[in-house]
């Protein structure tokens, strides 16, 4: 299966934090697994090298077992990219609350008398 161009891009800036997080393969498969990730250690490292795609939600899991490390490592490397930057204002509304896909003021109903 071959990498879109969007996740092709998530690979290979992956790719450049990895360098800089002095952690094995096995290392971050196992930091990946415990967040919860589903993919192999085989399928891990062949996205790594680029011959396998994995889902956005893998991927994510993948990078933040990476950005992990760096933190731990207190680097100033490039954090490894999700595939949908958190910020991204199209997902998140604009009051606090407001998760991904409401749109703003769609949280919670407030009493006007309350607090």
């Amino acid at each position: 299966m071959a990498l879109g161009g969007e996740e092709s891009e998530q690979r290979r800036r992956f790719a450049e934090s990895l360098r800089h997080a002095d952690v094995s393969i096995e290392e971050l498969w196992l930091r990946y697994f415990t967040l919860g990730g589903q993919a192999g250690q085989f399928e891990v490292e062949a996205y790594i090298h680029g011959a396998i795609a994995l889902p956005a939600l893998q991927r994510d899991i993948l990078a933040h077992a990476l950005n992990e490390r760096l933190d731990e490592l207190y680097s100033g490397a490039t954090r490894a990219p999700y595939s949908q930057p958190l910020d991204d204002p199209d997902e998140a509304g604009d009051e606090p609350g407001d998760g991904p896909g409401q749109e703003p003021g769609d949280g919670p109903e407030r009493d006007p008398g309350a607090g």
